[in-house]
């Protein structure tokens, strides 16, 4: 094993344990995921108002996994928590790359986002249509997840210079992705330059790949919608590691990398 992917998965051990000392199943079970079961069915029950079928799966599907999302852009404010702990003057003094330590610390939450958002919607399907095409679900969480993770670490790279905006950063650009991204009503509805800032963001071309998997199975689009996907968690992400090198070194010149600014 490299030195790089054994630094990725002891860094991924960090992560997890870090999760498991945060929450009990009990905490876990009857805590987060009701929290997040109750406000799929508030926004899914809009659709129920206005007695509109196509309403209630397509907001339904859309919390599901924005769901998902929220989880892996958690990445951000973990990773920027770095320098509030104390960890990241030894992280910079290490000979090696600062990458498989955030990437593989923040790993657990694309699993947990996925695993959340899979065991929500086997709980919940059962009160609406499932979708012909229920079994892609996996599949597309895991695309919408690694998306959101790569802009979770680019957060971290803009609020580690100053910790204690993480969580607001984190909380106005996930529910940014939520407003303008077609999780409860589609983009359509809104201005083109709304559209061409949801097309920028992780989640939007997520979405559109999702729904169409989901209504008529594989095909050229969705491959086309769900790379769209991945290629922006990806821009997203190589920002992030810029943004990391910037401070690391502009740190290093005026000694303030242990400080909070």
């Amino acid at each position: 094993m490299t030195t790089m992917a054994r630094t990725a998965r002891l860094s991924a051990r960090v992560g997890f344990e870090e999760t498991k000392a945060a929450y009990s199943w009990r905490t876990w079970l009857f805590g987060w995921m009701v929290r997040v079961a109750a406000q799929i069915l508030f926004f899914t029950a809009i659709g129920l108002l206005i007695e509109s079928d196509d309403l209630v799966a397509f907001a339904f599907i859309g919390n599901i996994c924005a769901m998902t999302a929220i989880s892996t852009l958690a990445a951000g404010p973990d990773t920027a928590w770095e320098r509030s702990l104390g960890t990241l003057p030894l992280l910079v003094a290490a000979p090696g790359s600062m990458l498989p330590v955030f990437a593989g610390r923040c790993a657990f939450h694309v699993v947990q986002g996925v695993g959340e958002g899979l065991v929500v919607f086997a709980a919940l399907s059962s009160f609406i249509s499932i979708p012909e095409q229920w079994w892609w679900m996996p599949v597309a969480l895991v695309v919408i997840a690694l998306g959101s993770y790569g802009l979770g670490i680019a957060l971290a790279a803009f609020s580690i210079r100053r910790p204690r905006m993480g969580n607001l950063v984190f909380n106005f650009v996930f529910f940014l992705m939520v407003a303008i991204g077609g999780v409860n009503v589609s983009t359509e509805v809104f201005p083109g330059w709304v559209q061409a800032i949801a097309g920028f963001l992780p989640l939007h071309h997520g979405l559109l790949g999702v729904r169409l998997l989901l209504e008529s199975g594989w095909s050229g689009e969705v491959a086309s919608q769900l790379a769209g996907e991945l290629a922006i968690g990806a821009a997203w992400l190589a920002m992030g590691m810029v943004g990391f090198k910037v401070f690391v070194e502009r740190s290093r010149r005026d000694g303030t990398i242990d400080l909070e600014e």
